[in-house]
């Protein structure tokens, strides 16, 4: 009883709410991602208080979401310190203000030009890496734009175009929490689950604090979802087509959609998306940019590795049998499941409802995170936001075990420790199957 008092003591939560601040200014102004100690202690903190403050605070809905907007806001004046994307980012962004085509030309060509190597350019190449700085630029053209709006504010100041971005980012997750909750609610859901989201160190660090632009796109997949239980087909077609414009993984949705929404309609809202894509990609197109743009992005699915879990014992034993590195070939049987996974999905008309569209989209995304030869921490963003709308709880375990991955940054080159990997996906796969069995998952 005395225990019970002290967690639904105010002051006992005040205390939390002051912890966890504290630990993400370090965090944010203090850390970089090779001190593996100080972030996995930190973030091991932050996760136990966010559960805390989910389940036991006695503030009110809309306080808890101001609570985690204040957490993202803490990073307002911080350069990201797990990732060096926003370099690649800005320069982009940079390159549209010129009036150049930012899939026409690779970094490193254009620091040969004396008109761009300018003292801010040369601090934007040298922070985005060599690998990026000789390849083209994958990012699809709303992310490109939306990177072209915060270089413009920036006025080609690093910390300006950073705090325009994670201006841009806090306005997308503020619509997370408030669309994902109209959806709960539709779906006769408790709201309060979407504050799995609000309050998740993950999200925060990743999104927030290092810039990532999944909360955007994860943003366009919710409003596409809200917009189809509206019956509002033409938006929630545009919403889509957005998404896919930040990110191209939503792509998979598609299938899906049109088997909640039966072959006619689903026909008329597949090619709507399509179309929007497609007018979307105009001010950039053109058959070499088309070249680039997938040499680049063939880059991360046929010679990238970092935290994979069945693709990284595929390719164990693939070594082990023909001596050699396969991973252009398992990353395309990889592909080949998802995709045989979703259409089978789509053919069975499993996602016949709301509720079964975003449990079959967790289960396709899930799938492929799960084979993918590469799996950033962040890449984990939406898999956790659709979960949430489900009685699955594993994605929130797995957004806890991602951040050990970030040994694999203790030393200047990158090497991951497999008894870590292990760490990182065995109470996941555990927790996983016991869901399923308790659940009784079936495919019907």
């Amino acid at each position: 009883m005395a225990a019970k008092s002290v967690l639904h003591n105010n002051y006992f939560h005040l205390g939390a709410v002051v912890l966890a601040a504290s630990l993400y200014f370090y965090l944010g102004y203090f850390v970089d991602r090779s001190d593996s100690a100080a972030l996995l202690c930190s973030y091991g903190v932050l996760f136990i208080l966010g559960l805390f403050t989910y389940k036991y605070s006695s503030f009110s809905f809309n306080q808890l979401v101001a609570l985690g907007l204040f957490f993202r806001l803490i990073f307002l004046l911080a350069l990201p310190f797990l990732s060096q994307d926003f370099y690649r980012f800005i320069w982009d962004g940079q390159l549209i203000l010129e009036g150049i085509n930012p899939y026409s030309y690779t970094p490193d060509m254009l620091m040969q030009n004396s008109r761009f190597n300018s003292s801010e350019m040369a601090i934007l190449h040298q922070g985005m890496g060599e690998l990026s700085a000789r390849h083209y630029s994958n990012y699809p053209p709303l992310n490109q734009l939306l990177f072209a709006l915060s270089s413009w504010f920036g006025q080609g100041q690093l910390l300006s175009s950073t705090i325009a971005m994670r201006l841009i980012i806090l306005v997308s997750e503020i619509g997370i929490a408030y669309t994902g909750a109209k959806i709960l609610q539709t779906l006769d859901s408790n709201k309060k689950h979407i504050l799995l989201w609000v309050l998740n160190p993950l999200v925060i660090i990743e999104l927030s604090g290092n810039l990532h632009f999944d909360g955007v796109m994860a943003l366009g997949v919710l409003c596409g979802f809200y917009l189809l239980l509206k019956k509002r087909w033409i938006w929630a077609a545009l919403a889509i087509a957005a998404s896919i414009h930040i990110k191209l993984i939503p792509l998979v949705l598609l299938p899906l959609i049109w088997s909640f929404l039966g072959w006619t309609k689903g026909l008329k809202f597949t090619a709507l998306t399509i179309g929007f894509v497609l007018m979307g990609s105009i001010p950039f197109f053109n058959p070499m940019l088309v070249h680039h743009f997938l040499d680049s992005l063939s880059l991360w699915f046929e010679n990238f590795e970092f935290n994979s879990s069945i693709f990284n014992i595929s390719q164990e034993i693939g070594r082990w049998i023909s001596g050699k590195n396969l991973i252009s070939q398992i990353s395309t049987v990889s592909s080949i499941i998802v995709f045989v996974v979703t259409i089978s999905i789509a053919l069975s008309r499993q996602a016949n409802n709301m509720a079964k569209l975003i449990e079959m989209s967790l289960w396709v995304f899930v799938i492929y995170f799960m084979t993918a030869t590469t799996v950033h921490p962040w890449y984990l963003a939406l898999p956790l936001l659709l979960s949430l709308f489900s009685k699955y709880r594993f994605m929130v375990l797995w957004s806890a075990s991602v951040m050990l991955s970030y040994t694999a940054y203790r030393q200047p080159s990158v090497e991951e420790i497999p008894w870590v990997l292990a760490l990182e996906y065995i109470p996941v796969f555990g927790l996983l199957v016991w869901e399923l069995k308790r659940f009784q998952f079936t495919s019907s």
